[in-house]
């Protein structure tokens, strides 16, 4: 009797296994499609800070402009010419060009923007423009995101 071995065929997982395992993979090492952990303040690079802080500064500045046209378009003016002709250009330049990091770089700054939200509605001042950044954490978008739900016994 004579025994024959089958070489043409691997083995192995199935492809399906395979392609599950290196998914669970990616999205172990933070690569999957939420693109890993929220980022924090602290996690930004010296360029995402700047973008980070142009916006909101921006923001700031339109809210009292809002509020108060005269005053507010004063402050606009002067930002513009702060920042000069290639604000735009630079701000461009200054997001990563990952798409998951620049999904996460917006993610942080809808909770920062979500965390002045009183401030920029209720008590828009020009004196705020310097104002520190907040950094609210990361789960904060969470209960932020239905705004017309109240919680039961608030």
């Amino acid at each position: 009797m004579s025994v024959i071995w089958n070489t043409s065929r691997r083995r192995g997982f199935p492809p399906a296994w395979r392609a599950a395992a290196a998914l669970w993979l990616l999205a172990a090492a933070g690569c999957g499609p939420e693109g890993g952990r929220p980022l924090q303040l602290s996690d930004l690079t010296p360029p995402e800070r700047l973008y980070v802080t142009r916006f909101v500064t921006l923001e700031r500045a339109r809210a009292v402009a809002l509020g108060e046209a005269e005053r507010g378009g004063a402050l606009l003016d002067s930002l513009a010419v702060a920042w000069g002709d290639s604000s735009l250009a630079a701000a461009r330049s200054a997001l990563p060009a990952d798409p998951r990091r620049q999904a996460l770089l917006h993610g942080l700054l809808g909770r920062i923007l979500r965390a002045e939200q009183d401030s920029l509605l209720d008590a828009p001042r020009p004196d705020r423009l310097d104002a520190p950044l907040p950094d609210p954490p990361a789960n904060a978008g969470d209960a932020a995101e239905d705004d017309g739900v109240v919680p039961a016994g608030g």
